[in-house]
């Protein structure tokens, strides 16, 4: 079993800061420390404005092959030699997994899937993410050029995104030098799925899946409006790639009416709150719950049981 590698993850409550990068995990020499930084969906005003609300919290972590038997060849009366099935792919590992987003993968969510993730005896995780980020804003932060370094430094088996809660607004090119795509214009929608289908061809390679997380329901109706929108399209842009599934994470987040579902039981905890008073951002308790639902899926891509 690998050793765990060790991070800390500063807890801070009803304080807002500065947005900023996640840290990579076994950066490349030279690369200096990067401290976590805390959950965000928009960009500073004079770096990527939206219209999405500013962070209220950051992110704190909280926590044999069957023997079978082959009838083929017996003799009649005699019971068939037990034999071993091929190794499973929990036996093979170390398998990569690399998460990319923007808030969401930067702090609480991506901190606690990554940790969990990482604590798989088969399982090597990386995570890089920036606040604020999407694929409207290559100008502010360029995704299509960091999937291709994250990508050839990393190698990994799988990459799970979730990103896209900072794309309801303008398109722009990486220079900005280009005509903008106005939001909610006839040309938006082509535009945005352009993106995502070129961003995912930087993603994929050979024997490599990719796990695209939809956007979880929001509280905030304007912004569940745009959200709407934006999952259609990113929905619609993965479903012409093999190996890429698109993961719809409302299922996790609504109750049997289709409501907003504002509180879980999380581990042994009862009735917890999952949102912040935004109705956006989640509480710890809320990522952690969001980190036990995606954990599964993770191991049914990669092909390995869970080993607690």
């Amino acid at each position: 079993m690998r050793a765990l590698r060790c991070r800390s993850i500063f807890v801070l409550v009803g304080l807002t800061f500065a947005f900023g990068c996640a840290p990579d995990k076994k950066a490349p020499p030279g690369a200096g420390p990067v401290a976590l930084p805390p959950t965000a969906i928009v960009a500073p005003a004079e770096a990527a404005p939206a219209d999405l609300p500013e962070v209220v919290e950051a992110p704190a972590v909280a926590e044999a092959p069957e023997v079978v038997a082959e009838a083929a060849g017996a003799k009649p009366g005699v019971e068939p030699e037990a034999v071993r099935d091929p190794p499973q792919a929990a036996e093979l590992g170390p398998f990569r997994v690399l998460i990319l987003g923007d808030s969401l993968a930067a702090t609480g969510f991506g901190a606690l899937l990554e940790r969990r993730l990482d604590e798989h005896p088969s399982i090597e995780c990386f995570r890089k993410a920036k606040s604020a980020s999407g694929l409207a804003r290559p100008d502010f932060f360029d995704w299509m050029s960091e999937a291709k370094t994250q990508v050839k430094s990393r190698d990994p088996h799988l990459v799970v995104v979730i990103m896209g809660g900072n794309d309801g607004q303008d398109l722009i090119s990486k220079s900005g030098a280009a005509k903008r795509v106005q939001w909610s214009s006839e040309k938006w929608d082509s535009a945005y799925r352009e993106r995502i289908s070129a961003f995912v061809t930087e993603l994929r390679g050979e024997g490599r899946k990719v796990l695209w997380l939809g956007l979880p329901k929001m509280g905030m109706a304007s912004f569940e409006k745009k959200l709407e929108l934006i999952r259609d399209v990113q929905q619609a842009a993965l479903a012409d790639f093999a190996e890429v599934e698109y993961l719809d994470t409302i299922q996790y987040f609504v109750d049997r009416d289709g409501n907003l579902q504002d509180r879980a039981d999380v581990g042994k905890r009862k009735n917890q709150a999952l949102r912040a008073d935004d109705g956006i951002h989640f509480t710890m308790a809320g990522s952690e719950y969001f980190a036990d639902k995606v954990y599964p899926e993770v191991l049914r891509l990669i092909g390995v049981s869970d080993a607690t």
